[in-house]
């Protein structure tokens, strides 16, 4: 079974719940909307394990860059109290990707749907495009989800203090042309979506900072103590 037919399937199943919300909400930009935020919702327990993992990543990160300032041995050494670090902390940095991971298909598959309604899907939300099926002409929701999705990379779940300077403004331009590529020739109601879900990422991600500092300090004293 290729990817592409897994997505066409998952949109299949899809399809009579956007149908459905847009019954009850008269409208499928907003019924997109509603979806996007049920997605997340469903989602909150994996936001909180990657919290968890950021805390942890810091922890080891920084106890790391003091180890090899202050270490007096051989590389080999060095390299196997490294490897003890990223044990102790649960180091894995790939673990951290599976919200993204886990709305790909989904976003892909909204794709799917709304290309396959075409004209049909019209919405009071994008008054200057016929559907959100087809994509923007002008690239004006592309540019302006870029834009916020840039600006939305900079509120992290590790408090800033804890953040180099530069950080913010390289993730700023990453993420923002991460989603114009994505999002450049998309139909409307992919960047509805991928709109929707960074907006909801900078909510969560605020009123998580203070658990993942609490989360910092504590396996921080555990590692001094």
């Amino acid at each position: 079974m290729t990817n592409w037919t897994i997505i066409q399937k998952l949109a299949h199943l899809l399809q009579p719940a956007f149908d459905q919300l847009y019954q009850w909400l008269g409208d499928w930009g907003l019924a997109l909307i509603f979806f996007t935020l049920l997605v997340r919702v469903c989602l909150i327990p994996v936001s909180l394990r990657t919290a968890r993992l950021m805390a942890s990543q810091f922890v080891f990160s920084r106890k790391a860059a003091e180890l090899q300032k202050t270490w007096t041995g051989s590389k080999e050494e060095l390299s196997g109290e490294i490897a003890n670090l990223m044990q102790k902390h649960k180091f894995n940095p790939f673990s951290m990707l599976l919200n993204a991971l886990l709305q790909s298909p989904i976003l892909v598959a909204v794709f799917a749907v709304f290309s396959h309604l075409g004209a049909q899907a019209s919405s009071v939300l994008v008054p200057w495009v016929d559907s959100i099926g087809l994509r923007d002409p002008w690239h004006l929701l592309p540019l302006i989800i870029a834009l916020l999705t840039g600006l939305a990379s900079r509120v992290s779940l590790i408090p800033r203090e804890y953040t180099p300077n530069g950080q913010a403004k390289m993730n700023f331009f990453l993420m923002a042309g991460i989603a114009l590529f994505i999002l450049w020739s998309a139909p409307v109601a992919t960047a509805l979506y991928y709109g929707t879900s960074s907006l909801w990422g900078v909510l969560e991600r605020k009123a998580l900072s203070r658990y993942t500092r609490k989360l910092i300090e504590a396996q921080t004293e555990v590692s001094t103590g």
